[in-house]
C-alpha cells in the first residue's frame, strides 16, 4: 500500500499511465469493432480503377492537343500508371477525344430580367482503340452540368467561381471516363 502514497516514484507513474489506458479502453474497443464490422461486410476504399493492360502506353488524339481536357486526361492516365506518349507510333492504345463542348445557359432571372443563375454543360465524346485500331472502348458520351449563382455586383468573384466550377466539372468528366474505360476493360475480360 505504501506505493500508492508515493506520487514521485516510478511505480506511481506507471500506475497513472495504466489508469489512462483504462479510460481510453472503451474508445479503442469501439474503434476496433467498427474496423471489424466494415471489413466483415466487404467494404474497402475504391482507389483508382484498373485500366486495360493494352493501355500501358497511350497516345491522346484530339483536335485541341494543348487543351486543359487533354491535360486532365493525361494526368488521370499517369495516376493509373499509364505512360502518355506524344508519338502515335510508340503507343499501344489511342484515346480519341472526338468532341468536347461547353455550353452556358441561363437558369433563372429576377423580376427586372437580370440573370440570377447560370448553368454550365460540358459534353465529351471519346473512344479507345488499340495500336491496330481494334476498339477497346466503343464511342462513349458523357455530359455533366453544374449551376452557380450569379451576382452583377460581384462580377470578378463570380468569374473566378465560374472558372472553378468549369475546372471541377471537367475533372469529374475525366474521372467518369476513366471509370467507363475500366468497366469496358472488365467486360472485355
Amino acid at each position: 500500500m505504501w506505493l500508492f502514497n508515493m506520487p514521485n516514484t516510478r511505480t506511481a507513474g506507471m500506475l497513472q499511465s495504466g489508469r489512462s489506458i483504462f479510460l481510453h479502453l472503451p474508445a479503442m474497443l469501439l474503434l476496433a469493432g467498427l474496423v471489424a464490422l466494415t471489413a466483415g461486410c466487404g467494404f474497402h476504399l475504391r482507389g483508382s480503377a484498373a485500366l486495360p493492360e493494352s493501355m500501358a502506353v497511350t497516345f491522346i488524339k484530339s483536335n485541341q492537343p494543348y487543351s486543359s481536357l487533354v491535360d486532365d486526361f493525361s494526368a488521370a492516365l499517369k495516376i493509373r500508371d499509364v505512360r502518355v506518349t506524344q508519338e502515335r507510333g510508340e503507343a499501344t492504345a489511342v484515346l480519341n477525344i472526338i468532341e468536347n463542348t461547353i455550353d452556358t445557359g441561363v437558369l433563372s432571372v429576377n423580376t427586372s430580367g437580370k440573370v440570377l443563375e447560370y448553368e454550365i454543360i460540358q459534353t465529351i465524346r471519346f473512344s479507345v482503340v488499340t495500336a491496330g485500331d481494334e476498339p477497346l472502348v466503343p464511342e462513349q458520351t458523357i455530359q455533366l452540368n453544374r449551376d452557380y449563382v450569379f451576382s452583377s455586383t460581384d462580377v470578378l468573384g463570380k468569374q473566378r467561381e465560374n472558372n472553378v466550377v468549369r475546372a471541377n466539372l471537367q475533372t469529374n468528366i475525366v474521372n467518369l471516363a476513366m471509370l467507363r474505360i475500366a468497366a469496358a476493360a472488365r467486360q472485355g475480360n
